[in-house]
């Protein structure tokens, strides 16, 4: 259980370190050319890594089928829901409100992977939910004409993820881990691309060096590393137990900007860490029992 619960940080580590180089890249592109170019590189990355290392292809309909949907809900979904929600939202709403996932995926995994939470993992739960609100409520702003239409694009992305994360994990003892996240990525990336063909957005790109070092690190740390560690993961842990470290990424954003850019953080913020420590600390803690494959 350490060793997973350490990969687990390290998966919102990495997803954590998006968020500044997303930012970093609004003088090159536009939001969704980044998301279609993040998610079709790293795809065609870890597919080539599959095609090396000589892995089997998904062999029968239904698995083509699951990851077929895990692109377009994780990735299609995801990442235009998210993006796109970030132009409408402040930070802070944006955050507690994509963080409905982990509560979101609880109950869908209740019900289509008969996991059954303890009551000490739901308070857990709930506790980081209540640690992300408190992190997240000095920047929250709710006179906001588009809050409505961004609060939408969240939760369709939040649970696009969740439900990506249950078919997912419906297959993560069946199929090759490189094929499954390489083939999801690069069809999810299907209609993001087609969405940047119709708004234009192709003419827009400045494929400067600088550019291309942050897509870099967006595809590889970003996306295919987290990505193959995740599956790695699903096969090895209930899906609640794995979700409840989601709560750590608004808290890696934060650390990062308080090592490295000296941003300064509030007592209020503070006690949101806090609190969100001790929920991922109930939930891994808790007696459900591990599942164990190889």
């Amino acid at each position: 259980m350490i060793r997973v619960s350490l990969i687990s940080i390290a998966v919102m580590f990495l997803w954590s370190i998006c968020y500044p180089f997303i930012a970093l890249s609004l003088s090159f592109a536009p939001l969704m050319l980044t998301a279609f170019l993040r998610a079709l590189i790293a795809g065609l990355i870890l597919l080539a890594i599959a095609y090396a290392l000589k892995r089997p292809f998904p062999n029968n309909t239904k698995e083509w089928i699951t990851i077929t949907f895990a692109g377009f809900t994780a990735t299609s979904i995801g990442f235009w829901g998210m993006f796109y929600a970030g132009s409408l939202l402040s930070p802070g709403l944006a955050t507690v409100i994509t963080n409905t996932q982990p509560l979101i995926a609880s109950l869908l995994g209740w019900y289509f992977l008969s996991e059954r939470p303890s009551k000490n993992s739901m308070i857990g739960i709930g506790l980081g939910f209540i640690g992300i609100f408190i992190i997240s409520s000095g920047s929250i702003t709710l006179n906001n004409p588009n809050m409505v239409q961004g609060i939408l694009f969240v939760l369709i992305a939040a649970i696009g993820i969740a439900v990506s994360n249950i078919l997912l994990k419906r297959i993560a003892n069946k199929v090759d881990i490189y094929n499954a996240m390489g083939l999801q990525l690069c069809i999810g990336a299907i209609p993001l691309g087609a969405l940047n063909l119709y708004q234009g957005n192709m003419l827009s790109l400045q494929l400067t060096l600088d550019y291309i070092l942050i897509l870099s690190v967006l595809t590889l740390f970003g996306t295919a590393l987290p990505f193959v560690l995740w599956f790695w993961l699903l096969r090895r842990a209930p899906l609640f137990k794995l979700n409840v470290f989601s709560f750590l990424t608004p808290v890696f954003g934060l650390l990062i900007g308080y090592i490295y850019f000296f941003e300064l953080l509030s007592p209020i913020q503070w006690l949101g860490i806090f609190i969100t420590g001790i929920a991922i600390f109930m939930v891994g803690r808790s007696n459900e029992a591990i599942e164990i494959s190889s």
